[in-house]
């Protein structure tokens, strides 16, 4: 059973990911606690989670505002990630158990239906399930930790790189690539499909980023 804190973290993260809260945006405690129907203690607890995780900052005489997005920092992790997640790929090859090599295709299955519903919310939980199910059979903590603790920022970056004009479509068949060149066992393929991936994503969340940062200038 989720903790109260972790339920009202999870219902701001959703509206931080849905574009409910841009970046930069205060958040007020007492609009979250009308928003969440929490305490003062389970909000501020909630924050620490997000905080923590990447979604929030906590600036002196600012408090609470929604994390802004960096176009160099994404650039950045989208590099370290196309690499962790090749090798991830290729563990999997390795490693990954016939059940494991099943929920990884059905979360693909369960992004395509998504899609299809023209569903953000569930594309969005679709490709987390995606990238779960290839971290927990590659075997490789310190990989699997090293991606966890950027979670935050990868999801933002995944909401955000969502947004691009048919980006979704194009993404769906890139992971196809993935998951049919793991199926056939070939790892330099899987790797090499994870590193395009991750550099076509990068390229349509940098420029949404440059777009977004520049209507709040606006």
């Amino acid at each position: 059973m989720k903790s109260k804190r972790s339920t009202v973290a999870l219902a701001i993260r959703k509206q931080i990911l849905s574009g409910q809260w841009r970046a930069g945006s205060r958040l007020p405690e007492r609009l979250l606690c009308e928003f969440t129907g929490a305490s003062r203690q389970s909000v501020r607890e909630a924050l620490q989670t997000l905080l923590r995780d990447g979604y929030v900052t906590n600036e002196p005489n600012c408090g609470f505002r929604v994390a802004t997005l960096d176009a160099a920092e994404a650039a950045d992790i989208y590099q370290v990630r196309a690499v962790l997640e090749g090798l991830a790929a290729q563990n999997f090859i390795k490693l990954a158990t016939r059940s494991e090599r099943t929920l990884l295709e059905a979360a693909l299955g369960s992004l395509e239906a998504a899609v299809n519903r023209e569903d953000v919310d569930a594309q969005l939980q679709a490709v987390e399930q995606f990238y779960d199910a290839l971290l927990a059979a590659c075997y490789n903590r310190v990989l699997k930790s090293t991606l966890e603790s950027l979670h935050g920022k990868i999801s933002r970056l995944r909401a955000t790189s969502i947004l691009g004009p048919g980006r979704i479509g194009q993404a769906i068949g890139e992971m196809r690539r993935i998951v049919d060149a793991i199926k056939d066992s070939n790892e330099q393929e899987a790797f090499q499909a994870c590193v395009d991936h991750m550099n076509n994503t990068s390229a349509v969340a940098i420029r949404v980023i440059g777009s977004l940062n520049q209507a709040g200038k606006d």
